[in-house]
């Protein structure tokens, strides 16, 4: 009900509310959507607890099958060799966006090389050229990855080559402990959400939502302590999180973002208690 009445209070909608302090919508899209591991939150919901490395082991165990495989009828050997070859993508593509842009102790980045210069660049198909620098001994090294229109098995394997030839394939494939994004809880409460998206989300905006907070002694009287939780911060995030994943906070309440917020800011006073 006091969620409803807060509504009926600002009439504007949230592009508006955003625009007065000169909050750019774009810059939220990006840290809360565009800018996420995709890659490695589709693996994780389709392969669980197991890694990349361990999926393209298991492909090549299937793929052998069928090449030595006499009973099954060529038709569906091709469908399920079309099902690995994807399996295989999926695999490469979590596996590139977590070797970006740190690998061990290599400093990696990538970009597109053009194809065409008339007079403008243009990239159609184009190559991809990885640079890795170490961060110790500045040593560079430099692969490129073939451009063109490949098809998924030859994706994947040139990337591998890429890696090989830069000398780091084996510390791609090493299985790295990882915090997962993906938990047996309902989406809503994934580590992706919990500990990436709304953390990212409340540091950006809670500089334009100052407001003072709650007196709770003297001493922090005197201290003029800015409020963690605004009203119209948790109302607006609960929007933007609605806009942006409606599939995963369809009916997020204010509450349960604050105590997001809170289980956040704990975590980072111990993470600051710890270092002293």
């Amino acid at each position: 009900m006091k969620e409803k009445e807060a509504a009926k209070g600002d009439s504007r909608t949230i592009f508006d509310r955003l625009s007065s302090p000169g909050i750019e919508y774009v810059e939220i899209k990006k840290l809360i959507s565009l800018d996420l591991p995709h890659a490695t939150l589709f693996f994780e919901r389709h392969f669980g607890c197991h890694s990349a490395p361990q999926v393209l082991r298991q492909v090549k165990r299937w793929k052998q099958l069928l090449r030595n495989d006499f009973i099954l009828p060529a038709k569906q050997k091709t469908g399920i060799d079309q099902s690995l070859s994807e399996t295989e993508m999926f695999a490469w593509r979590a596996l590139i966006e977590a070797s970006f842009p740190k690998l061990g102790p290599w400093h990696l980045s990538w970009g597109f090389l053009p194809t065409h210069e008339d007079p403008e660049r243009r990239y159609i198909h184009p190559d991809i050229r990885i640079v890795a620098i170490h961060e110790q001994t500045h040593q560079t090294r430099v692969a490129i990855v073939p451009g063109g229109i490949a098809d998924t098995f030859s994706w994947g394997e040139s990337w591998r080559r890429a890696f090989a030839d830069l000398g780091l394939l084996e510390l791609v494939l090493k299985r790295q402990r990882r915090k997962r994004l993906v938990s047996a809880r309902r989406s809503q409460a994934w580590p992706m959400f919990t500990k990436v998206v709304i953390p990212r989300l409340y540091d950006f905006l809670a500089p334009f939502y100052r407001k003072r907070g709650h007196v709770w002694s003297q001493r922090e009287n005197a201290l003029k302590r800015d409020a963690f939780f605004p009203k119209e911060l948790l109302d607006d995030m609960r929007e933007i999180l609605r806009l942006e994943h409606p599939h995963i906070f369809p009916h997020v309440t204010r509450d349960q973002l604050k105590a997001a917020v809170q289980r956040y800011i704990g975590r980072n006073r111990k993470s600051t208690n710890s270092t002293k």
